[in-house]
């Protein structure tokens, strides 16, 4: 009688066994032997195939609005160890791929459009006692996601700790000094006002009838050449102009016999036809001599006289200040080659050199002010700020105009400059050793209990006496770290190796 009911007692939790196996779908059943081999992923669950992934091993497969446990490998909402007051109990739960029964779509492909999910929102963190979607340590991979005012919350191991590291805090300050970026700089001509002064034709250098440092007005001859291509030039415009003349007084004789009958059709629109030929070959040489840089008045003359020469005289595009000579006497010049450098000196550049992390802040328009040689100041107006960071200095280079009317600023003198972001109205002031930056934007420590502290994302710039204004981020009468910022940078970083979440 014993082992009869011994022998149901065996088979009921045979069957039990059975049906449980049925039922959980990531039950860990023997290989079937005609399948392909399972290809074992990191997280210890596996594949049938080796090129397939699902979101445990591939992040770009993960809801991006869910949180990830990284200790665990699951989502955290679906993590019993570090959120056990969401489990529900009555649920059967895929151990192999942390979700729920009835949402795994891993073991149910057909619940992929329909599986339930909990935003992060309604999450805590019981190890550090913060909302989950705020802990600084579990979900360190948010802080690069913060806008100005958002922060992100670092819970110290003891209320001690953040005494034995050395923090203190203090509150912002109301100040009237405007915020700054601080910038390297160098004089440079106005580029947009520098001209290259080149022949249009080769020839030989004849006479150099200016000299560097001259300021000289438009028009004002620089360089007379020696060009026999302009000399051919010009005979070929005397030549079109006579033989134009010709063609002209040819189709008035024709078109004056055909008004009476004496001429044919035929003669009158051979002489029409010839006359069109000649005035286009003449347009076509008075156009070579004006692409010499030739004026209409000196093209006049030519057609006056007759005046074949070879003299070519290389003119002063606009007024200005020769800052370079390269013209000799005697020298062989060919098109484009310089001769002169011209300069209009009544504007000068102010070439910047900004620190990356400030570059977002500058825009055309804010006024500069920069001081060269350590003595004399100049104002100048911010008007480009390139998109690129420079490959050689790191830098993002930017550019300033300034008045040089007075003639006093010199091509080449260095300084350094401040670029004025804001107006002297009252912004908050705080110790620039208070700010630490994150991917290059800058953030504080704002201090909420004795061992908690928000990680905060601020936006502003140093104002150049030691400060940092801040524009954005910050409110009065908030606590914020000054000494040993960088040590509670140091304790957020930790869990980026590592040191977040664990199981105890």
């Amino acid at each position: 009688m014993c082992s009869t009911r011994i022998l149901v007692a065996l088979a009921a939790l045979t069957a039990l066994a059975l049906l449980l196996g049925a039922v959980s779908g990531c039950s860990q059943s023997p290989p079937d032997t005609r399948a392909p081999v399972a290809s074992d992923t990191a997280d210890g669950h596996s594949h049938a195939a080796a090129d397939e992934s699902c979101f445990i091993c591939d992040p770009s497969k993960r809801d991006p609005d869910r949180l990830w446990c990284n200790e665990h490998a699951r989502y955290e909402d679906r993590c019993w160890v570090c959120q056990p007051q969401l489990e529900d109990k009555d649920r059967m739960f895929c151990q192999e791929h942390g979700l729920y029964e009835d949402e795994c779509f891993l073991c149910r492909p057909a619940l992929a459009d329909t599986a339930a999910t909990t935003i992060g929102s309604e999450l805590f963190c019981n190890e550090h006692q913060v909302a989950e979607h705020e802990c600084g340590i579990c979900q360190p991979q948010l802080a690069s996601l913060l806008e100005p005012g958002e922060e992100l919350k670092v819970r110290f191991e003891s209320v001690r700790s953040a005494e034995k590291a050395g923090l203190s805090t203090q509150l912002p300050e109301t100040s009237r000094t405007s915020a700054r970026v601080a910038a390297l700089c160098e004089v440079r001509y106005n580029e947009n006002s520098v001209a290259r002064v080149t022949p249009f034709a080769p020839g030989i250098v004849r006479r150099v009838r200016a000299d560097v440092g001259a300021t000289v007005k438009q028009g004002d001859v620089l360089v007379e050449l020696h060009s026999a291509e302009l000399a051919e030039a010009r005979a070929a415009f005397v030549s079109a102009m006579v033989d134009a003349k010709l063609k002209a007084r040819s189709f008035e004789r024709e078109e004056s016999l055909a008004t009476k009958a004496i001429s044919s059709e035929k003669t009158l629109q051979e002489a029409e036809a010839a006359h069109q030929t000649a005035t286009l070959s003449l347009a076509a040489a008075r156009q070579r001599l004006m692409s010499y840089g030739l004026s209409d008045g000196e093209v006049s003359r030519i057609a006056e006289t007759g005046d074949a020469s070879a003299t070519l005289l290389v003119r002063a595009p606009y007024a200005g200040t020769l800052v370079e000579r390269d013209a000799v006497m005697g020298e062989a010049v060919e098109p484009g080659q310089a001769l002169f450098t011209l300069a209009d000196l009544s504007t000068m550049w102010l070439s910047l050199a900004v620190a990356a992390n400030d570059a977002h802040l500058l825009e055309a328009g804010l006024p500069v002010r920069a001081i060269l040689g350590g003595a004399r100041e100049i104002n100048a107006e911010l008007i480009w700020v390139s998109t690129s960071v420079d490959e050689r200095s790191r830098m993002v280079n930017a550019r300033a105009v300034v008045d040089n009317e007075a003639r006093s600023l010199r091509a080449g003198m260095f300084g350094e400059a401040s670029i004025l972001l804001t107006s002297s109205d009252p912004v908050l002031s705080v110790p620039a050793d208070a700010v630490q930056y994150l991917k290059g934007r800058p953030h504080v420590f704002v201090r909420h209990e004795v061992d908690l502290y928000g990680l905060r994302r601020v936006d502003g710039a140093r104002t150049g006496d030691g400060r940092f204004a801040v524009s954005a981020g910050l409110q009065p009468g908030e606590a914020l770290v000054v000494d040993g910022a960088f040590t509670a940078l140091s304790e957020f970083l930790k869990s980026r190796l590592g040191a977040g979440c664990v199981d105890e």
